[in-house]
């Protein structure tokens, strides 16, 4: 699996680009992820659905920034987490609210306040998933061609059952 890493070229002033939902609103729902929202995020993650996905999701959640906006009745349909090497992942929005902005909100929203900490601003990207290469292109990414990052994982048979080992290879082209 090749990861397509990008790096931000940062805009001051706002949102770039059109939202469709009011910002005042948006920025009224950004919430955080808590440890109830690991079954949800794991479920959804394409990496996901396994117990090594859930330890995975719990470690970010519970020692890294992440960011989320709520429906009406306070549930979490979008949500971005941070990596432990300070990229920004796992980006997800529900379905049944996406085409609404709400991704492109969340993101310069999370974006905007790494900034403001001190944090580089940049993100993972599966190769295949065009609609986050727009939408990341449309905020001022720009991707970085010569850095890849590969995913990897291996598994192997122990007496109590399979042990799994996922990590990144970083590489310099």
């Amino acid at each position: 699996l090749s990861i397509v890493v990008w790096s931000l070229s940062y805009v001051k002033g706002g949102l770039p680009g059109p939202v469709c939902l009011n910002l005042i609103d948006i920025e009224s729902r950004v919430s955080y992820l808590n440890e109830s929202h690991i079954d949800l995020v794991n479920k959804t993650w394409k990496f996901g659905g396994d117990g090594p996905g859930y330890r995975t999701i719990e470690h970010l959640i519970c020692h890294y920034p992440t960011c989320c906006i709520t429906d009406d009745q306070g549930h979490h349909v979008c949500w971005v987490l941070m990596y432990d090497d300070c990229a920004a992942g796992i980006m997800y929005t529900l379905p049944e609210h996406r085409g609404r902005g709400l991704a492109k909100a969340l993101i310069s929203s999370m974006s905007r306040k790494l900034h403001a900490q001190g944090y580089p601003v940049y993100c993972f990207v599966d190769e295949g998933t065009t609609v986050s290469y727009s939408l990341l292109v449309s905020l001022g990414f720009t991707e970085d061609p010569q850095y890849r990052v590969g995913l990897y994982q291996v598994s192997s048979k122990l007496d109590d059952g399979f042990s799994v080992v996922r990590g990144l290879l970083n590489c310099k082209l």
